[in-house]
């Protein structure tokens, strides 16, 4: 398997099982039981907690798709409870607990954490803060915790290589969002206000920045060889389903295997 087939597939796969621990309610009520604010209060403490104490502009920078004044507020929110570093230890921990709960067991954890660690250690961090942050964090010795916060640090590479793929284009922030399958929800979620831009005339340049985006990411799994990326999406997307056969209400709805 070629690097850009590679990154065209994690991309999906890894952004979502990453994502379903993020969006899971476990998450919020573990964040709660640990002294996190409610909500996204919690989010831009805990998951952009990893940028430690910089300036909320360099966090706001690295988050791009939050409309700057909505996330702003949210991080002086959770500054006020405690310290990036505090919270983002406390999201470590819980993203660690998901991966315990939905991959203990999995046959494949020990050969997707050995792949996944090459990747993650030969990526650049140029343009990929909230990568190198979570890159940073401790890894734990429990394999299927290793293997979840592995994943975690893998989506917010795909994520820094679309966030850079967008930046390069005409395309605003809300533009991007308001092109993409979320469309106005996804808008609203993120804080930003109405009215918003018809995304359907933007759809052909969406197309175009997703081939920039798989682009950029297949650098990112150059480190690997034809036969390993293949057995690593094999792997990765083996670690979605077997996720999945454990979901309760608690930790989310399924996700595309």
């Amino acid at each position: 398997m070629d690097s850009v087939t590679a990154a065209k597939l994690m991309r999906g796969s890894i952004g979502m099982l990453g994502m379903h621990w993020l969006m899971s309610p476990s998450t919020n009520t573990k964040a709660q039981a640990a002294g996190m604010p409610e909500g996204l209060a919690a989010y831009a403490i805990g998951r952009l907690g990893v940028m430690g104490d910089c300036p909320p502009d360099e966090v706001i920078d690295a988050a791009y798709f939050l409309a700057d004044d909505y996330l702003r507020g949210h991080i002086e929110a959770g500054r006020a409870v405690m310290s990036p570093a505090e919270g983002a230890a406390i999201y470590a921990r819980i993203c660690q607990e998901w991966g315990e709960d939905h991959l203990d067991g999995y046959e494949g954890n020990a050969r997707l954490c050995e792949l996944a660690e090459r990747i993650v250690a030969n990526a650049s961090p140029e343009g990929a803060a909230l990568f190198v942050g979570w890159r940073d964090q401790p890894l734990p010795e429990s394999l299927p915790a290793r293997t979840m916060q592995l994943v975690q640090t893998m989506r917010e590479l795909g994520f820094a290589r679309h966030r850079a793929a967008v930046e390069a284009s005409d395309m605003s922030p809300l533009d991007a969002i308001m092109s993409g399958p979320t469309g106005a929800w996804n808008a609203r979620f993120f804080g930003w206000a109405e009215p918003y831009p018809d995304g359907e005339p933007m759809r052909d340049a969406r197309k175009a920045i997703e081939v920039e985006s798989n682009r950029r990411h297949a650098a990112d799994f150059e480190v690997l060889t034809d036969e390993e990326r293949e057995e690593f999406v094999t792997l990765a997307r083996g670690a979605g389903a077997y996720a999945n056969e454990r979901l309760t209400p608690e930790s989310g709805a399924a996700l595309p295997s």
